[in-house]
């Protein structure tokens, strides 16, 4: 079994604060398409690989369902492809994404 630093053990920590803080904050709804339920994922809107210091900003996650309508793709999986224009909360999450990474708003928007 891999060790985990003391350093991601913190990020986890503080993460899980966040989306607890999220569970609280808000409804329980896929904003890219609207449907609730079960199968909400929380969906960073920047890559944690790409922004570090975004991983736990609120504002970079947002819920979004893992299985759309009949088996299809659902909208977390559609905001990481080349289809995220298709979602409700495209031009929402672009808007924070120009505001906090322009070249990464750039690199995705085309």
């Amino acid at each position: 079994m891999r060790k985990i630093s003391d350093k991601q053990k913190k990020i986890k920590r503080e993460l899980s604060k966040v989306y607890m803080e999220i569970q609280q904050e808000r409804g329980h709804y896929c904003t890219g398409c609207g449907r609730s339920g079960i199968g909400l994922s929380h969906s960073h809107l920047i890559p944690r690989s790409r922004r570090a210091d975004l991983i736990t900003d609120k504002r970079n996650i947002t819920y979004h369902c893992l299985v759309g309508h009949n088996n299809t793709k659902g909208c977390h999986e559609l905001w990481e492809s080349k289809e995220r224009h298709k979602l409700l909360d495209y031009h929402r999450n672009m808007e924070y994404i120009l505001e906090v990474d322009t070249e990464y708003y750039f690199l995705i928007s085309e």
